[in-house]
């Protein structure tokens, strides 16, 4: 992957961690893919993109810090949700904080909130900072695997088919242009 890849994948993991609604994981699969293809590993994908998440995660735990509820409505509004999406999650994250962290990650919409929750209901933070990084972590080697996964699969299929196909190919051109009919 080049400098640019690598900016273009810090930069959606940033936007999407912190709440706007553009899917990131197609990026994540992909820096996984090119990485199986690159030969260079999966190292430096998921460093960049466990380097992005804590920016966004601190923005909205700092937020939900310095403006407790206030923030979260601010959120919710932006999300075009109600208070009362704001009340279930709050009642979640006080009985589940640990696991509504690691969720949270996996679906972008719930970050934000997550980590404002984080800040508002004054969670140490040390703590948060340590369950935030190891759900980045999981929610990063998660996707950049299956995008290694998926990419050694199709080089391995590229290969293997790449010796059957051109008697195919050739065959199949022919049958289009109506040599054979």
């Amino acid at each position: 992957m080049t400098a640019h890849a690598f900016s273009l994948l810090f930069a959606a993991v940033l936007a999407n961690q912190a709440g706007v609604p553009i899917p990131v994981v197609p990026y994540l699969v992909a820096a996984g893919a090119l990485s199986a293809h690159g030969g260079a590993g999966m190292l430096l994908a998921n460093l960049v993109a466990v380097g992005a998440s804590p920016v966004a995660d601190a923005i909205w735990y700092g937020l939900g810090r310095w403006r407790g509820r206030g923030a979260l409505l601010a959120l919710a509004r932006l999300l075009r949700r109600s208070a009362e999406y704001v009340d279930s999650a709050e009642g979640r994250f006080r009985g589940h904080q640990v696991a509504f962290l690691l969720g949270g990650r996996f679906l972008p919409e719930l970050n934000p909130i997550a980590a404002g929750m984080a800040g508002a209901t004054r969670m140490r933070l040390g703590r948060y900072t340590l369950i935030a990084m190891m759900s980045a972590l999981a929610w990063a080697l998660a996707w950049t695997g299956a995008g290694y996964a998926i990419g050694n699969l199709t080089n391995q299929a590229l290969i293997s088919f790449g010796s059957i196909a051109t008697p195919f190919v050739v065959i199949d051109g022919l049958l289009a242009l109506g040599v054979w009919r």
